[in-house]
């Protein structure tokens, strides 16, 4: 027979045979109450004995012989208030972990994708990996962008760049730019900085001095918007791209680095970075470009250094 808690009101699957003549006194096993059930058919239940007598009492619960018969009430909603309370129970656990599985974990995956990308383009490591992904929207912006040939590429999302020449009075040819690249920075005082960085390689027999780099900024009609001479060898880290004032920046590259009070050489086969930065720039950028226009013979002793 099925009985009720008179307390919590679960249903119970009860054997008719552990009934007496009177009933019998029984205890919930889900709140532990304490009631009286009365025989099968009884018009009325016997008078119930307070708590504390000595009649016997049992614990309703599915024991190993009823767990069929509990499985088939269950089935045919007897237990309907207990299955209620679970239909009640907060469901936003799965919703959570559904959310972060469609929406977080994508969203994580791209962070670390980019920064990843950043380090290796910072670092000039694995340009076959980072070079497909710069011209994508948005990252183009971030990543630095090389130049389509030797000194010479489009600003970062502008078109193709035409090489520079260099004049024609240079006297000495050994010397070429490499792994050039040009990207933004943010200055603190001067607002948006570009800049142009790369080496120097000296491919000829000489040791030099005081190699001296052009950079040119050229707007949408291929006119010169901007121009900057600097000496080879000064460079700044992204924080002092991001703090130092742009005067200060630009009389340090306006200055040949020195070593132990002398213009550094360039020794013969040796190479050097150099950095272009440009301030106050103008809306309408189209292309830059870098070369080397001019460095003087290094004396026998500096070449030695």
């Amino acid at each position: 027979m099925i009985v009720q808690c008179e307390s919590c009101q679960t249903k119970f699957n009860l054997d008719d045979s552990r009934l007496g003549a009177d009933g019998a006194w029984v205890r919930c096993s889900r709140c532990q109450e304490v009631f009286q059930v009365p025989p099968p058919n009884a018009g009325q239940p016997a008078p119930s004995e307070p708590h504390g007598q000595s009649q016997d009492t049992f614990e309703l619960s599915v024991e190993p012989g009823q767990a069929a018969a509990a499985a088939e009430d269950a089935d045919f909603g007897l237990d309907v208030d207990a299955m209620t309370r679970r239909d009640e129970r907060p469901k936003g656990g799965k919703g959570i972990k559904l959310l972060f599985w469609l929406v977080f974990l994508p969203i994580i995956l791209i962070l670390v994708l980019v920064g990843g990308l950043l380090v290796l383009d910072r670092m000039h490591l694995l340009p076959q990996v980072v070079n497909p992904f710069r011209s994508l929207p948005g990252l183009s912006l971030i990543l630095s962008r090389p130049a389509t040939k030797p000194g010479s590429a489009g600003l970062p999302g502008g078109k193709n760049a035409t090489a520079v020449k260099p004049p024609a009075q240079a006297e000495y040819r050994g010397l070429r730019l490499s792994q050039v690249r040009a990207y933004y920075r943010m200055n603190q005082k001067s607002g948006r900085l570009f800049v142009i960085q790369g080496q120097v390689q000296n491919e000829g027999d000489q040791a030099r001095i005081k190699v001296t780099v052009r950079g040119q900024l050229n707007d949408t009609q291929g006119k010169t918007a901007a121009q900057i001479m600097v000496y080879a060898g000064q460079v700044f880290s992204t924080e002092e791209l991001q703090e130092l004032p742009y005067e200060e920046l630009k009389a340090r590259l306006e200055q040949p680095p020195l070593s132990q009070g002398q213009p550094q050489p360039l020794t013969a086969g040796g190479n050097v970075p150099f950095m272009i930065i440009f301030a106050n720039l103008p809306s309408n950028l189209a292309e830059y470009a870098a070369d080397v226009v001019g460095s003087e013979p290094a004396s026998p002793e500096g070449a030695a250094r």
